[in-house]
Protein backbone atom coordinates (compact mmCIF):
# COMPACT_ATOMS: atom_id res chain seq x y z
CA UNK A 1 0.00 0.00 0.00
CA UNK A 2 1.46 3.63 -0.95
CA UNK A 3 0.49 6.43 0.88
CA UNK A 4 0.21 9.76 -1.76
CA UNK A 5 2.45 11.96 -0.26
CA UNK A 6 -0.02 15.17 -0.26
CA UNK A 7 -2.81 13.32 1.58
CA UNK A 8 -1.64 14.28 5.01
CA UNK A 9 -4.17 14.39 7.52
CA UNK A 10 -4.05 18.13 7.65
CA UNK A 11 -4.60 18.29 3.63
CA UNK A 12 -7.65 15.87 3.84
CA UNK A 13 -9.37 18.12 6.87
CA UNK A 14 -8.39 21.18 4.63
CA UNK A 15 -10.10 19.64 1.67
CA UNK A 16 -13.03 17.99 3.96
CA UNK A 17 -14.06 21.58 5.39
CA UNK A 18 -14.36 23.29 2.18
CA UNK A 19 -16.11 20.14 0.30
CA UNK A 20 -18.70 20.86 3.23
CA UNK A 21 -18.69 25.05 3.08
CA UNK A 22 -19.65 24.81 -0.54
CA UNK A 23 -21.90 21.93 -0.54
CA UNK A 24 -23.79 23.94 2.71
CA UNK A 25 -23.43 27.37 0.01
CA UNK A 26 -24.83 25.04 -2.80
CA UNK A 27 -27.79 23.99 -0.64
CA UNK A 28 -28.19 27.35 0.76
CA UNK A 29 -27.48 25.95 4.32
CA UNK A 30 -29.26 28.00 6.90
CA UNK A 31 -31.77 27.80 9.41
CA UNK A 32 -35.37 27.28 8.80
CA UNK A 33 -37.30 29.38 10.64
CA UNK A 34 -39.99 32.25 10.44
CA UNK A 35 -36.60 34.43 9.21
CA UNK A 36 -36.63 32.80 5.83
CA UNK A 37 -40.18 32.57 5.75
CA UNK A 38 -40.36 36.49 5.97
CA UNK A 39 -37.17 37.34 3.82
CA UNK A 40 -38.75 40.58 3.06
CA UNK A 41 -38.48 44.04 4.55
CA UNK A 42 -42.27 44.32 4.59
CA UNK A 43 -44.75 42.13 6.25
CA UNK A 44 -46.25 38.93 3.60
CA UNK A 45 -49.91 38.42 2.77
CA UNK A 46 -51.85 37.16 6.01
CA UNK A 47 -53.04 33.78 5.66
CA UNK A 48 -56.65 33.21 5.04
CA UNK A 49 -57.00 29.90 6.16
CA UNK A 50 -57.77 28.63 9.40
CA UNK A 51 -60.29 28.25 11.56
CA UNK A 52 -60.82 31.51 14.26
CA UNK A 53 -59.76 30.86 18.12
CA UNK A 54 -60.56 33.08 20.93
CA UNK A 55 -57.05 34.00 22.29
CA UNK A 56 -57.87 36.79 24.84
CA UNK A 57 -60.24 39.28 25.85
CA UNK A 58 -61.10 42.36 24.14
CA UNK A 59 -61.28 44.23 27.27
CA UNK A 60 -57.39 43.26 28.17
CA UNK A 61 -56.39 45.01 25.54
CA UNK A 62 -56.52 49.06 24.94
CA UNK A 63 -55.95 50.74 22.18
CA UNK A 64 -52.59 50.60 21.52
CA UNK A 65 -51.15 48.25 23.60
CA UNK A 66 -49.86 44.63 22.59
CA UNK A 67 -50.58 40.97 24.63
CA UNK A 68 -49.69 37.69 23.72
CA UNK A 69 -52.34 34.51 23.41
CA UNK A 70 -52.34 31.18 22.35
CA UNK A 71 -54.33 29.92 18.62
CA UNK A 72 -54.23 25.80 18.41
CA UNK A 73 -51.15 25.35 20.28
CA UNK A 74 -49.01 28.50 18.46
CA UNK A 75 -48.51 31.08 21.03
CA UNK A 76 -48.88 34.78 19.07
CA UNK A 77 -48.59 38.20 19.70
CA UNK A 78 -51.40 40.75 19.20
CA UNK A 79 -51.70 44.52 18.95
CA UNK A 80 -54.60 46.68 18.39
CA UNK A 81 -54.48 49.78 16.64
CA UNK A 82 -57.84 51.16 17.00
CA UNK A 83 -61.09 50.32 18.77
CA UNK A 84 -62.06 48.07 15.26
CA UNK A 85 -59.23 46.34 14.74
CA UNK A 86 -56.74 43.74 16.17
CA UNK A 87 -53.58 42.48 14.46
CA UNK A 88 -51.87 38.93 15.47
CA UNK A 89 -48.15 37.78 14.80
CA UNK A 90 -46.32 34.57 15.17
CA UNK A 91 -44.50 35.30 18.68
CA UNK A 92 -41.05 33.90 16.91
CA UNK A 93 -38.24 36.53 16.58
CA UNK A 94 -36.47 35.95 12.98
CA UNK A 95 -33.39 36.74 14.36
CA UNK A 96 -32.62 33.60 15.99
CA UNK A 97 -35.81 32.04 16.65
CA UNK A 98 -36.49 33.39 20.45
CA UNK A 99 -40.07 34.26 22.12
CA UNK A 100 -40.61 37.89 21.27
CA UNK A 101 -42.96 39.60 24.36
CA UNK A 102 -45.68 42.58 23.89
CA UNK A 103 -43.05 45.81 25.00
CA UNK A 104 -46.35 48.74 24.75
CA UNK A 105 -47.08 49.36 21.03
CA UNK A 106 -44.05 46.80 20.02
CA UNK A 107 -42.98 43.61 20.56
CA UNK A 108 -39.46 43.53 21.83
CA UNK A 109 -36.86 39.98 21.81
CA UNK A 110 -35.41 39.37 25.09
CA UNK A 111 -32.09 37.46 23.77
CA UNK A 112 -30.75 40.12 20.96
CA UNK A 113 -32.92 43.29 21.49
CA UNK A 114 -34.83 43.35 18.17
CA UNK A 115 -37.98 45.11 18.27
CA UNK A 116 -40.66 44.93 16.07
CA UNK A 117 -43.77 47.36 15.50
CA UNK A 118 -47.19 46.42 16.64
CA UNK A 119 -48.73 48.35 13.75
CA UNK A 120 -47.42 46.26 11.01
CA UNK A 121 -44.52 43.61 12.68
CA UNK A 122 -41.95 45.66 11.06
CA UNK A 123 -38.11 45.88 12.52
CA UNK A 124 -37.82 48.68 14.54
CA UNK A 125 -34.07 47.83 15.16
CA UNK A 126 -32.12 44.68 14.97
CA UNK A 127 -30.45 42.40 14.44
CA UNK A 128 -33.52 41.37 12.98
CA UNK A 129 -33.97 41.89 9.36
CA UNK A 130 -37.21 40.35 8.81
CA UNK A 131 -40.77 41.36 9.66
CA UNK A 132 -43.06 39.04 12.11
CA UNK A 133 -45.21 36.29 10.09
CA UNK A 134 -48.67 38.07 10.15
CA UNK A 135 -51.72 35.72 11.16
CA UNK A 136 -55.57 36.42 10.67
CA UNK A 137 -57.16 38.54 13.31
CA UNK A 138 -60.67 39.50 14.53
CA UNK A 139 -62.89 40.78 16.69
CA UNK A 140 -66.30 38.63 17.30
CA UNK A 141 -68.00 40.23 20.42
CA UNK A 142 -65.76 40.59 23.33
CA UNK A 143 -62.70 38.44 22.31
CA UNK A 144 -60.14 38.73 20.18
CA UNK A 145 -60.00 35.59 17.68
CA UNK A 146 -56.97 34.34 15.45
CA UNK A 147 -57.09 31.93 12.85
CA UNK A 148 -53.77 29.46 12.06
Amino acid sequence: MTVESSLTRRNVLRVSTAASGAACALAGCAPAGPAQISAGKTPEAIPSTGTPVRVGKLSDVPVGATAKGVANDVNVVIFRPNEATVLAYSDVCTHAGCQVAPNGADFKCPCHSSVFKGSDGTVVSGPAKAPLPRYAAAIDGEWITVSI
